[in-house]
């Protein structure tokens, strides 16, 4: 089986199964009057041509607007499109001060009590694209302390800047039951399995639904691990390789 995706790749393709299944399953045969993807190629056919403020407005407008107009764009929104507004944040540094402001005034919002998971998520994957997972994991501490209700409920938004961050105890609390996890890991592989062989995207879809499958093991066991439940992490690594055997998980407890 094909080695795991790095990062940038596995961003690329919706780093979490739902934003993968809805990007790859965005219907691009509407009529261009209701396909709210062309704002997209607008912007970057903007940006092409030098006008970096009318691309900068085709992403806001994109950002604020599509979800309304077709829920499917929900994983593009977080990952294609913040890809491209980073890249014209590159060019033209208004519009990544506008990212930042977007981002703020959202945490602002969270801090200020507002529940709503969708919110955390948009925060949180700005701050991935931004390489500033760190103000995610202090949104998460501040709602936690606060909301543990609501923390529970967007923990998994926040899981991979906790570990990152090696907030291993905190992530543990909000774990829930691990063999659940990794049976619910198992089904979205089996689904992404069937879907794989459906998509004219086939080979990208199932590399992607692998690595995914990899990748959320991996965070259960480092999590057992570095909290001292060797033990359960070695059961649920012995069951994982049962459904996906890769070297990255061979080897999650040799460290």
């Amino acid at each position: 089986m094909g080695r795991p995706l790095n990062k940038a790749t596995l961003r690329s393709l919706c780093a979490r199964t739902a934003l993968i299944l809805m990007t790859l399953s965005c219907l691009c045969s509407c009529g261009e009057n209701h396909n709210p993807g062309t704002a997209l190629n607008d912007a970057k056919r903007l940006a092409a041509k030098g006008d970096y403020e009318g691309a900068l407005a085709k992403h806001i407008w994109f950002h604020d607007n599509v979800l309304a107009i077709n829920p499917n764009y929900y994983g593009v929104r977080l990952s294609f499109a913040l890809d491209d507004w980073l890249k014209l944040g590159q060019q033209y540094p208004k519009a990544l001060q506008k990212l930042k402001n977007i981002r703020d005034e959202k945490t602002s919002r969270l801090i200020a009590g507002e529940v709503n998971r969708e919110l955390f998520h948009d925060v949180q994957a700005i701050n991935e694209h931004l390489d500033e997972s760190q103000a995610t994991v202090e949104l998460f501490k501040r709602i936690e302390a606060t909301n543990p209700a609501f923390a529970a409920r967007i923990y998994d938004s926040a899981e991979e800047a906790l570990l990152q961050a090696k907030e291993y105890g905190l992530a543990k609390k909000y774990l829930r039951d691990p063999m659940e996890r990794l049976s619910i890991a198992k089904r979205n592989l089996e689904s992404g399995m069937q879907f794989a062989k459906t998509s004219q995207n086939g080979e990208s879809s199932r590399r992607a639904f692998e690595s995914i499958f990899t990748q959320t093991v991996l965070r259960i066991i480092i999590i057992l691990r570095e909290t001292g439940d060797k033990e359960l992490a070695k059961s649920i690594q012995t069951e994982a390789l049962k459904t996906y055997d890769t070297a990255s998980l061979r080897d999650a407890l040799n460290h």
